[in-house]
Formats: structure tokens, C-alpha cells, sequence
């Protein structure tokens, strides 16, 4: 067994993170691992500490934490990256939640063009054909890649959040796709679709119409970085001991 396979199976065996002079007491004394090494309790150390720099330089998450001289699974010690995670998750959904509400304040050509930005940020040729005599396609977008090539007809909706989206739209929008020379269609809208909504564009036989509601939306915006801004952010943890490769024992300097 190797050493790293030997560690996470002790410690799972005793279910709590123990000090990497008892992991490697355990590992010895039921011959996990054959090895020459004099110091196995510093191979357990390093062996550890190097495979958590590998793989966070490889983008995975660690499977061991090293905190005081204590080894553990990164399982077993998520509560900080959960507060992490639960916090960056809330800034989300406020960012979101706040994006929504600013769409729907915006004026009919205005949502068009905010649209036009979010979809060339996912990759479509655009054009903008909403106004007068639109037809009920307000946007065209386009892709290039792929195997079949396709052109989107896109009818843009912004609504309040106290509103509902309806079936009319889409049969709007699905009754000009042909002459827009469209394959299919989407509507966009900032309020939820109700159920005579999703009934309509699931009609079988149809023109297939894809129904973008404010959650999908505002998804989209964070995915793309649309009207949401990202910003990385260092997690910093306390690590003395991955400097000497030993315990450092919390304690004072006596003079």
C-alpha cells in the first residue's frame, strides 16, 4: 500500500484527525507500508503537505488538511469552507436578485440591447430587429459552430416581478420564426412563465420555443459576467506548520 492510501486509511479507521507522529505509529506498527525510511513520521508529513500542493496546483480540492501537526480529511474539515462557500453563494443571489430588479426598470429597447451583449458574450452573431414591425422576433442570434448551424428568433419580455409571462408571446413568436428564416425560437423574459406558457411551447409538431425566465436570466449574467462582476477572492488559512515540516506548539517566548 502506499503511503498516501495508507493515511487516508487509518484515518478513516479512527474517524478524527490524528497527529502525523500517530499516523505514522499506526501505519508501522501494522506494516501498511514497505519502506526503509528512519523517519517515517516526517514521510508522513511531506507526503501529505506535497500531495495538497499538487493538487492545488492541479485546480482539485485537497484530500487532506494539515492544521497544528494534525492530519485530516478535507472532508472532515469544510465547515470553513462551507462558510466560505455559503457566504460567496449569498453575494450570488443578492448580485442576481439586484440585476433582476434593475432589468426591469429598463425601457423595451433597452432589455433588447442588454440581451444583444449577453448573447454575443455566449458566443451568437446578433441583430437587433426589434420596434416597429419586428413581427414578434426582437432579436436575431446566430451560431456559426457545431455541426448544424442554427438561427435563433428571440422575443425579449420586460416585465415586473409581480407579473406572469403568457402563452401569447410565444405563439407571436413562433408564427414569425419562418420568416425570419428562423429554426427556433426563445423567449426571454424577466417575469416567470406560467402554465399556459410552458403548455404552449411545448406543443409537439411546433417550432421548438425555449422559454428563458429571470431565474435562467439571471444565471446566464453570472455565468457570462453581464451586469454581474466577479472578483477573486485568496481563502488564507493559517499554516506554520507546512514552513518547518513539524508541529509549532502554540506557546509563549519566556524571557
Amino acid at each position: 500500500m502506499k503511503w498516501l492510501d495508507a493515511i487516508e486509511h487509518v484515518l478513516r479507521e479512527a474517524d478524527e484527525p490524528l497527529h502525523y507522529g500517530e499516523l505514522a505509529k499506526r501505519i508501522m506498527k501494522r506494516q501498511m507500508v514497505a519502506t526503509q525510511s528512519k523517519t517515517p513520521d516526517i514521510t508522513v508529513h511531506a507526503s501529505v503537505s506535497q500531495e495538497i500542493r499538487r493538487r492545488a496546483d492541479r485546480g482539485l480540492p485537497p484530500r487532506f488538511t494539515i492544521k497544528a501537526g494534525d492530519i485530516g480529511l478535507a472532508e472532515w474539515s469544510a465547515p470553513p469552507l462551507k462558510d466560505a462557500q455559503l457566504t460567496v453563494d449569498k453575494l450570488r443571489e443578492k448580485a442576481k436578485r439586484e440585476l433582476l430588479k434593475k432589468l426591469r426598470q429598463l425601457e423595451g429597447a433597452d432589455f433588447e440591447s442588454y440581451l444583444e451583449v449577453l448573447l454575443i458574450r455566449m458566443g451568437y452573431e446578433v441583430e437587433v430587429t426589434g420596434g416597429t414591425g419586428d413581427d414578434g422576433v426582437d432579436l436575431i442570434a446566430e451560431s456559426s459552430g457545431g455541426v448544424s448551424p442554427q438561427r435563433l428568433g428571440i422575443q425579449a419580455k420586460c416585465l415586473g416581478s409581480g407579473r406572469e409571462t403568457g402563452p401569447n408571446p410565444i405563439r407571436l413568436l413562433r408564427d414569425a420564426l419562418p420568416s425570419k428564416e428562423c429554426q427556433v425560437g426563445a423567449v426571454i423574459s424577466t417575469a416567470k412563465f406560467n402554465d399556459d406558457a410552458r403548455r404552449v411551447a411545448a406543443e409537439p409538431g411546433r417550432p421548438p420555443v425555449e422559454l428563458i425566465g429571470p431565474e435562467e436570466l439571471a444565471e446566464l449574467a453570472a455565468e457570462h459576467g453581464v451586469g454581474i462582476s466577479a472578483r477573486p477572492v485568496d481563502l488564507l488559512f493559517e499554516d506554520l506548520d507546512g514552513v518547518f515540516g513539524k508541529s509549532i506548539r502554540d506557546g509563549t517566548n519566556e524571557q
